[in-house]
């Protein structure tokens, strides 16, 4: 047998905007992993957004947004991107959400990577989470992939399954 993840939806709660020390510093008790299920029902952002300093931290992202692409290797490589399609970009700014949809095989773990791409120079890596093949039926889970270095947070949501 062997498991697959189903990327449901990328959430923005601060695009990169580089190092902003006192963002760095309210957002860092922020929940790493959340089973959607403790919600009861209800919506993540809304949970995360009644934390301390979580609606500041969106309201001093500067207005410029990442051109955003995901990845399951760590190179950052725009033509290794999974989402969006044809190694395209989309722009995501604080507070904006995407859902990609896009299945990704998981054998023990596997690494997904967030990343906005760069013209100039390397790209600039947003976060990144492990999605565990024991994570197979726990339902829909929400973890945190966040950069010191850009101020970026970002919460993935997907579900794994087992496959047959």
């Amino acid at each position: 047998m062997t498991a697959t993840a189903r990327i449901q939806q990328v959430w923005c709660l601060r695009h990169a905007t580089g190092t902003d020390t006192g963002v760095v510093e309210g957002l860092a008790d922020l929940a790493p992993v959340k089973l959607l299920s403790e919600l009861d029902g209800g919506a993540l952002a809304d949970f995360i957004k009644g934390l301390p300093h979580v609606v500041s931290a969106i309201d001093s992202a500067r207005s410029d947004p990442d051109d955003f692409f995901i990845t399951t290797t760590t190179s950052g490589h725009l033509d290794e991107s999974i989402w969006p399609p044809d190694h395209t970009t989309v722009e995501m700014q604080a507070d904006q959400t995407q859902t990609p949809n896009v299945d990704v095989p998981v054998q023990f773990s596997q690494n997904i990577s967030l990343w906005d791409f760069d013209d100039i120079s390397d790209n600039d890596l947003l976060g990144s989470i492990t999605v565990l093949e024991s994570e197979a039926g726990a339902g829909s889970i929400a973890k945190l992939a966040k950069s010191e270095i850009e101020s970026s947070y970002y919460y993935v949501t997907y579900e794994v399954q087992q496959t047959a």
